[in-house]
């Protein structure tokens, strides 16, 4: 008697599921158990595709449409051999410039450009976006910087760029803006607030394997947020706020 192989267990009943991942975090209360959540959710993903489901649609927003054979087209079918599932591809992470220019207030720390000579520091001039002073950005960096802003938003000030901590993620912050979620720290301009997006983590992904290699990338960037001293404040419409200390 020759023993059929069987596909996994599916984590998911019927033959097509619709879900949206976007409030699953609003009620976590740390990095770590968001990041324990996000990886049960990948692991979910993999599950799926193991038991033989595909996404209708590439991922949006976390809105996902996923279907598989029926029970009756099952089981007129002699399941072949079940591959492993591959390590999926997540989408190329894509990041936006955060512009920063919060007019002060009594009280208000204030950026003076002269307290951050470790910090790269641009400004319009010619038509394009060139580098003033401080440690030299990457070409690519840059470019992208300047595609992102217009003249306009810019003006005729200098402004100092800013890394994210965890991420590719950039500041631009207006020499003079009032620091509410930045710090000066020995020469050197940080964050003290950046977002995570859940909401969005999996954008773009095309089949379940890239989407749960999406949710995995936002784990680690979870835990390393977490490693750098950050503190999860809240969660709104699938954006964590993270806050690092002074």
């Amino acid at each position: 008697m020759t023993i059929q192989p069987s596909r996994p267990p599916s984590p998911w009943p019927g033959s097509r599921y619709e879900t949206e991942h976007r409030w699953d975090l609003d009620d976590v209360a740390t990095l770590t158990e968001a990041a324990a959540r996000v990886r049960a959710l990948a692991a979910d993903l993999r599950a799926a595709h193991a038991a033989g489901w595909t996404l209708t649609e590439p991922m949006r927003d976390g809105h996902l449409v996923a279907t598989r054979p029926s029970r009756r087209q099952r089981a007129r079918t002699a399941p072949g051999p079940v591959p492993l599932p591959g390590p999926g591809t997540a989408p190329v992470l894509c990041w936006r410039v955060r512009v920063v220019d919060e007019p002060p207030v009594p009280g208000d720390d204030v950026l003076s450009l002269d307290a951050v000579p470790d910090t790269p520091v641009v400004a319009r001039a010619g038509g394009r976006l060139v580098q003033v002073t401080g440690p030299v950005l990457p070409a690519d960096v840059l470019a992208e910087v300047g595609r992102q802003v217009s003249a306009g938003e810019l003006g005729t000030r200098r402004w100092a760029v800013v890394a994210a901590r965890i991420g590719p993620g950039r500041d631009l912050v207006a020499d003079g803006s009032a620091l509410r979620v930045h710090a000066v720290l020995g020469g050197v301009l940080v964050r003290t607030l950046e977002g995570l997006t859940f909401r969005h983590a999996a954008d773009r992904a095309a089949t379940l394997p890239d989407a749960a290699a999406a949710y995995e990338r936002l784990t680690r960037a979870a835990e390393a947020m977490a490693a750098a001293g950050g503190r999860l404040t809240d969660t709104d419409d699938g954006l964590l706020h993270v806050r690092y200390g002074r």
